[in-house]
């Protein structure tokens, strides 16, 4: 039988991403988390659901959970190809468009590519790098620092937005706010999410 990987990627990240945010409501209100099953969680979830609203990351877990809902109903029914057009090329000397591309029946990743120079593409864990080329003094300035909203975090990482706000906290990030948005030091986030690669790679 064919072996449809989009799917299994969609329900592997429901596992993570909700399980996250377990891991993330058991710490801090100091109780103990659900089995490693998406029933289990979803239904624990639900009753911590006043909790997580009134929290600042609640924002957050709602838009993430919608991300899910969205990627779940792609695989299901994947329906036609969208394009959107993000912006000029950020290729030296390149003078085409970068269109978004998504959808279509079995695409199992999004990607960004140049409509003049089909070398110039970005897969979507790449995205949050492409957008500090786009805009090379961070999210509403900052000098030389680099500042990545918890998305870019968690999909150039590949963690879920749920452990992206726990390392936040637990390392002490530097953040700062920016048109109703949180955006974190992207040297803080280097730092602690490559010591959490090698340590996995020493492993």
């Amino acid at each position: 039988m064919p072996f449809n990987t989009a799917a299994t990627e969609v329900r592997s990240g429901i596992v993570v991403t909700l399980a996250s945010w377990g891991g993330l409501v058991a710490q801090e209100r100091g109780v103990a988390a659900p089995a490693r099953t998406v029933p289990s969680l979803a239904r624990w979830l639900v009753g911590h659901v006043e909790w997580l609203a009134a929290h600042p990351a609640g924002g957050e877990f709602s838009v993430e959970l919608q991300r899910l809902v969205r990627a779940a109903r792609r695989v299901t029914s994947p329906g036609g190809v969208r394009r959107v057009s993000v912006g000029a090329c950020v290729e030296s000397g390149c003078g085409g468009t970068l269109v978004a591309r998504t959808g279509g029946a079995g695409a199992s990743w999004a990607e960004i590519r140049c409509d003049a120079d089909a070398g110039h593409r970005w897969a979507e864990c790449e995205w949050g790098l492409l957008r500090g080329r786009m805009a090379p003094s961070g999210a509403g300035g900052g000098g030389r620092r680099q500042w990545l909203s918890p998305q870019d975090v968690s999909r150039v990482w590949g963690v879920s937005m749920g452990s992206v706000y726990r390392l936040a906290s637990e390392n002490g990030w530097g953040r700062r706010r920016a048109g109703g948005r949180s955006y974190y030091d992207e040297a803080d986030v280097r730092r602690t999410l490559s010591a959490r690669v090698a340590g996995r790679a020493a492993r």
